[in-house]
């Protein structure tokens, strides 16, 4: 087994997708840049709310809780909004613009950024399959938490009511990392792994490997969290499930045999699976690291 630090930051949000045909589709947001966020994590931030926008106006949204990543000095809050959920999917970026706009706001500047997105949604025309994932800062299923200190140890739990394939990846910057299949798991072992129906399983401990037809304790990576200097940053996570088998992307070889691949080759393989795959779904879990 190996023992891997990782150091992540960033913004998303959370999707299931299970859809039919892709439109064109735009959305504009215009919010106030605020001493808390980098800009290129605000541009990430608006640039979602400009899609999750771009998808309400287009398909709808079903009435229901939503949840908002706010960032602030001292923690990071999910804020439950009286919003809604949108009844759609985006499937691809085509064109994204950014424009700044300095005011005057009681004798003071502010700075205000436009994000305007176009791209390609579908409408949801199925409920997705209603399969658990979460982060835990332990290896039990009550150890579910969003919140994880230095040098935490970190596990996934998942759950699915019909058989299907997993993967998992987490994306750091200008990379995302490929977390399972392990770094140890090599040809056709390396493809997304095939989960039971109902069975509960638990990543990265090697102590629940016998939880895996195939994986022994030796191939589990174990994850350790680590800020690397800043007191706080905030991460996400991709848990990815089809109820058939579909291909990984192309993947790069780093530093210890860990699988890589740019944001922007993850996004176009996550968009052709999307699109020829029915049942693919991934979902997306936002959790923070601090010191």
């Amino acid at each position: 087994m190996k023992k891997i630090v990782f150091i992540t930051f960033f913004i998303s949000l959370t999707m299931y997708s299970y859809a039919q045909k892709a439109k064109k589709i735009k959305g504009k947001v215009t919010e106030q840049l605020e001493d808390t966020h980098t800009v290129g994590e605000f541009k990430e931030t608006l640039l979602r709310k400009a899609q999750i926008m771009a998808l309400a106006d287009a398909f709808g949204t079903n009435l229901s809780s939503a949840s908002d990543l706010r960032l602030g000095n001292t923690a990071m809050e999910l804020q439950s909004l009286n919003t809604a959920t949108v009844k759609g999917e985006w499937i691809k970026t085509e064109d994204v613009e950014y424009t700044w706009h300095l005011t005057t706001e009681n004798d003071k500047q502010v700075i205000y950024l436009e994000c305007e997105v176009e791209g390609k949604g579908r409408a949801i025309d199925a409920p997705e399959l209603n399969f658990k994932a979460s982060t835990l800062n332990c290896s039990g299923a009550n150890c579910e938490t969003t919140m994880f200190k230095e040098m935490s140890h970190f596990y996934t739990y998942f759950q699915s009511p019909k058989s299907g394939f997993v993967s998992i990846y987490m994306r750091e910057n200008d990379k995302v990392y490929r977390l399972f299949p392990y770094s140890t798991m090599h040809g056709d072992h390396a493809n997304p792994y095939k989960v039971k129906a109902d069975q509960e399983y638990i990543f990265f401990d090697p102590k629940k490997a016998e939880s895996f037809e195939g994986i022994s304790s030796r191939q589990v990576d174990e994850l350790v969290l680590s800020t690397m200097g800043p007191k706080r940053i905030f991460n996400r996570l991709y848990v990815i499930y089809c109820p058939t088998e579909y291909d990984k992307p192309i993947l790069k070889t780093e530093e210890g045999g860990i699988k890589t691949i740019s944001p922007e080759g993850f996004q176009e393989w996550l968009s052709l699976q999307k699109t020829n795959k029915k049942g693919f779904q991934e979902k997306v879990i936002y959790f923070s690291i601090e010191q």
